[in-house]
C-alpha cells in the first residue's frame, strides 16, 4: 500500500504488509507468464491485464456503487468489474469494509485547492464548495462518508490543507484541527441529507421529490399551530441547493471569524495594534 501512496504507511486496519507483498508478487508471476505465452505465439495468451492496485480498486467500487448502489457493492461485483477472479482479489482487500475505506478516500481525489496566497474565508469557501461537488459526483457513495475516518491520501491531503488555511488566518493547531473536522462534517452531513432524499423519491427537489411531500404537508397543518415554523417553511422550500449550502457555510464561517476573534493570540494581536 506504501509505494502506491506516495510512502504513506499501511493502516493497521488494512491488510497486512506481507500480504500485499505476496499479492504484488502474484501479479509479477502472472504477467510474466501472460508476456512468455505471447512471445511463444500461444494461441490462448491473454491480453495483458492492468495491475491491481488501490487506486483502480476504487475506482471500479464506485462504478459498481453508480450504477448498482451500496447494496450492489460486494466482493464478487468488484472482481468482475476489474475482470479478476474473486480469489485474486482478496490477495488485495480482506472484505468489504477496506474497500469502502478505499471509496471513501478516493471521493476526495476530486477536491481543488485555492492558492497558498488564498484569504482564508475565500479559501475555507473554496474547499468547502470543491469538497461538496466532489462528493456528490458519486451520489450513492456519500454515506460511506459518514461516521468514516479517511486516512488515505486525499483524505489527508485535505485535512492538511484545510488546516493550513485555518493556522494562516491565526487559529493555533488545535482550533485549526476542531474547525477542519467541522467544516467536514457540515459538508458531508449537507450530501448526506441530500443523497437520502434523492433515494427516497429519485430527486433531490421538484414535483413528488420528498422536500415536496414536506411542503404540502406544512401546507396542510391547521393555520394557528406552529406559526414561526409555518413563517419560514416558504424560504426551505424555495430556497436552491446552493443557496441553502451557501447559508451553511456563511454561518460556520462567521463561527470561525467569532471563534479567532476571541483567542488570547487574536486579543493579543489587537492589543498590539492599539
Amino acid at each position: 500500500m506504501s509505494e502506491e501512496n506516495g510512502g504513506l504507511p499501511t493502516p493497521p486496519w488494512w491488510n497486512s504488509r506481507e500480504a500485499r507483498h505476496a499479492a504484488r508478487g502474484e501479479e509479477r508471476r502472472v504477467r510474466r507468464q501472460e508476456r512468455a505465452a505471447r512471445r511463444h505465439g500461444s494461441a490462448d495468451a491473454a491480453a495483458p491485464r492492468e495491475p491491481v492496485t488501490p487506486e483502480r480498486i476504487a475506482d471500479a467500487a464506485l462504478r459498481v456503487i453508480d450504477s448498482q448502489g451500496l447494496d450492489g457493492l460486494t466482493v464478487r461485483s468488484l472482481a468482475q468489474e476489474l475482470g479478476v477472479g474473486t480469489m485474486t482479489l482478496y490477495w488485495y482487500i480482506q472484505n468489504k469494509d477496506e474497500v469502502l475505506d478505499l471509496v471513501a478516500d478516493r471521493g476526495l481525489a476530486a477536491v481543488q485547492f485555492p492558492p497558498a496566497d488564498v484569504e482564508w474565508r475565500a479559501g475555507v469557501r473554496q474547499v468547502a464548495v470543491s469538497m461538496r461537488d466532489a462528493l456528490l459526483q458519486h451520489g450513492n457513495a456519500v454515506p460511506v462518508m459518514v461516521g468514516r475516518g479517511v486516512f488515505g491520501p486525499n483524505g489527508l491531503r485535505l485535512a492538511d490543507k484545510t488546516m493550513a488555511l485555518m493556522r494562516s488566518a491565526g487559529f493555533d493547531e488545535n482550533d485549526a484541527a476542531a474547525a477542519y473536522f467541522t467544516m467536514s462534517s457540515l459538508v458531508i452531513g449537507f450530501c448526506a441529507s441530500l443523497a437520502a432524499a434523492t433515494a427516497v423519491t429519485g430527486k433531490p427537489s421538484g414535483p413528488g421529490s420528498y422536500p415536496e411531500k414536506i411542503r404540502q404537508y406544512f401546507d396542510s397543518l391547521p393555520p394557528g399551530l406552529y406559526p414561526d415554523l409555518r413563517a419560514g417553511m416558504p424560504w426551505l422550500f424555495s430556497a436552491s441547493l446552493e443557496e441553502r449550502f451557501d447559508f451553511d457555510l456563511g454561518c460556520l464561517i462567521a463561527g470561525f471569524e467569532a471563534r479567532l476573534g476571541a483567542s488570547p493570540a487574536a486579543s493579543q494581536e489587537e492589543e498590539s495594534k492599539s
